[in-house]
């Protein structure tokens, strides 16, 4: 199994950012022909999926993600809390997660298989609450249910190599 954490995390730059750093992390963990971008550059890439925030929305993530074939990315959204997170087998690699932090506020990781029950996020937002333009991120791993306080996740992962799409990250290897 290959040791993402061998990847540096990447610290969001700002408050509403942290989709930006687990894409352009997850872009150089995952590789397989994506770009390698910075936080910054997918920032760019995905102006046009944000809101006057800088957040992205979930429909947004999952057209945007979907839609431009350099990501070579699938999007869908899960319904929560749901007992298909507890055993949830995420393959072989990365997947990002855009959920309903404990705070009320929506977030973002990357996470992989771990151990049962549990998974290895690279979380973006630390040291927390931090400094613009100073975060490291992090690796810590978390259980499922750090995941299920909101109505529903969305999860992107890669397509499988062949360029095809898969209908959820379950199948994605």
């Amino acid at each position: 199994m290959t040791n993402y954490t061998k990847v540096p995390s990447i610290g969001q730059i700002y408050d509403n950012s942290c989709w930006a750093a687990c894409l352009a992390w997850w872009l150089k963990a995952v590789q397989g022909g994506r770009p390698s971008w910075t936080q910054s550059r997918v920032m760019q890439e995905f102006k046009r999926c944000t809101d006057t925030n800088g957040a992205m929305s979930a429909d947004s993530m999952i057209n945007g993600l979907t839609d431009d074939t350099r990501m070579k990315m699938s999007a869908a959204e899960f319904e929560t809390p749901d007992e298909i997170l507890t055993g949830l087998p995420l393959g072989s690699k990365p997947v990002v997660i855009a959920f309903k932090h404990i705070t009320g506020f929506a977030h973002m990781n990357v996470i992989w298989a771990c151990r049962t029950g549990t998974v290895m996020c690279m979380e973006p937002f630390w040291p927390m609450p931090g400094v613009d333009n100073k975060r490291t991120g992090r690796f810590v791993e978390r259980g499922f249910d750090h995941f299920n306080y909101g109505n529903s996740v969305v999860m992107a992962w890669g397509n499988l190599s062949d360029g095809s799409s898969t209908s959820s990250p379950m199948e994605a290897g």
